[in-house]
């Protein structure tokens, strides 16, 4: 029981950090969209999304929705890459007349299991 709290805590407290996203003052930012896809690109799952450490100069919105995946070619889920498939996706709005840096981090939770931390920069121009 100790191993399996001891391995759920670690997949959840992996982090993966992004470089600075760019965006214009008060114009709407796609930060981070999530999929779980069977290779007949049908869902596996709910995939949730959370706010961990909301912006201090802007807001984060989270919505359900229709993504286009990025499956690298060698993967047999490829073809899924040209037609939206059930996801989840984070946008950033900035204040109005911010101009300066801003920074989020979403937890993402798949149905596996698996879950990370996306920590996200924002450049506000």
């Amino acid at each position: 029981m100790r191993v399996v709290l001891i391995a759920v805590g670690f997949l959840l407290s992996i982090t993966t950090a992004y470089a600075d996203k760019a965006v214009a003052s008060g114009k709407r930012l796609q930060l981070y969209q999530a999929y779980s896809t069977n290779p007949d690109c049908t869902s596996t799952g709910e995939v949730v999304m959370r706010v961990v450490q909301g912006p201090e100069h802007g807001r984060v919105s989270i919505q359900r929705t229709g993504v286009f995946p990025n499956f690298p070619v060698s993967n047999v889920r490829n073809a899924c890459n040209r037609r939206r498939v059930p996801g989840v996706q984070a946008t950033y709005v900035s204040q109005r007349g911010y101009l300066g840096s801003d920074f989020v981090v979403l937890q993402v939770l798949y149905p596996s299991g698996r879950g990370i931390n996306v920590s996200l920069p924002i450049r506000v121009m």
